[in-house]
């Protein structure tokens, strides 16, 4: 779509003129961008035309139908910070066009925020995510829907990334097979993965409905497809509803078998550390040893009595440097009073 700010001869009474005026108003162009490209998603999705096409028409909405417009953009993998955002630049709009005495009501698109938490989607053991593959396998297009869990949690990849993948973006390189995708930035990002999962990818072209696609695409499953088997896992295994276990959740399952942030960033893809490290500090954190629950440690001294003196040793070597560092100055201390 030609930019915003530069199309010229449409007549001053447009719909769109109106739109380009709303966005002008910013004077920042990066805002300006945002917004046009929130826009253009909005009532491509909700009109089927892009923004210069947008008539009158187009414009009244009920309640109900922006609501199923947050939807789905969470079905489309956006996270909820990003929904929040581009809900907002649809409603600010709204409330200018009915400045502007359009037939529309902006208190329609009042909604209620989605909670903005880094870790919205619950994570998964990568344990549980497979006994999820195992599970679904019964289900309608079983072993694709199973072949697509695995790849999920094995890759880390989003769900958006790997609908789009195509047999073509796994590769061998080194003696190992490489799922090779382009992730935001446009940037290549690689993952390896087991042998045994690749054959698995393979098996699903031998599917008989499989030979009604062309596209090479390895994943041939709809959005509310998934929705409706992640519903039906988590009824089937009884995940409380307080775990939040959505599709994103088998991304995040690599946090809980990474080594490192570093290690966990590469993982996800993301270029930096900051990124990652919200999410990696929760899945790491000891919340068992926090002073809330050491106050009321009832755990007696005399448990130090049944280990030896080797078993103690390797228990301070097990703790973190500074501990280990200021139990050394202590016994430095006491070796000292004991030679006066």
């Amino acid at each position: 779509m030609s930019t915003i700010y530069n199309v010229v001869g449409l007549q001053s009474n447009s719909v769109f003129a109106s739109i380009k005026s709303f966005i002008n108003s910013f004077t920042s162009k990066h805002t300006q961008r945002t917004y046009e490209r929130s826009l253009n998603i909005f009532f491509m999705w909700y009109a089927g035309k892009e923004l210069e096409q947008v008539e009158e028409g187009d414009l009244p909405i009920r309640y109900d139908k922006f609501i199923d417009y947050q939807t789905h953009l969470r079905n489309s993998d956006y996270n909820n910070s990003t929904i929040n955002n581009m809900i907002a630049s649809v409603q600010s709009l709204y409330v200018f066009l009915e400045k502007t005495e359009y037939n529309v009501k902006a208190t329609n698109l009042k909604i209620k925020s989605l909670i903005e938490n880094p870790e919205h989607a619950g994570s998964l053991h990568p344990d549980e995510a497979e006994i999820m593959a195992q599970t679904v396998l019964k289900q309608r297009k079983g072993k694709e829907k199973a072949a697509l869990i695995r790849l999920a949690y094995t890759a880390s990849f989003r769900k958006s990334t790997l609908l789009s993948m195509t047999y073509d973006d796994i590769v061998f390189i080194n003696g190992c097979y490489v799922a090779r995708v382009i992730i935001k930035g446009g940037k290549y990002h690689e993952v390896p993965i087991p042998t045994e999962l690749y054959e698995e990818l393979l098996s699903l072209k031998e599917l008989d409905y499989y030979k009604n696609y062309t596209d090479n695409k390895i994943f041939h499953l709809r959005t509310k497809a998934i929705q409706a088997m992640m519903d039906s896992l988590r009824k089937e295994l009884n995940i409380p509803d307080s775990r939040n276990i959505v599709f994103h959740s088998f991304r995040n399952s690599a946090l809980k078998v990474s080594f490192s942030l570093e290690e966990a960033a590469n993982q996800l893809g993301h270029s930096s550390l900051n990124t990652t490290r919200d999410s990696y500090d929760n899945e790491k954190k000891d919340y068992s040893n926090m002073p809330s629950m050491r106050m009321h440690n009832k755990i007696p001294n005399s448990v130090f009595d049944s280990l030896s003196k080797e078993e103690l040793i390797q228990m301070i070597l097990e703790e973190d440097s500074g501990v280990i560092m200021r139990m050394k100055v202590k016994a430095n201390e006491l070796s000292k009073q004991g030679d006066i």
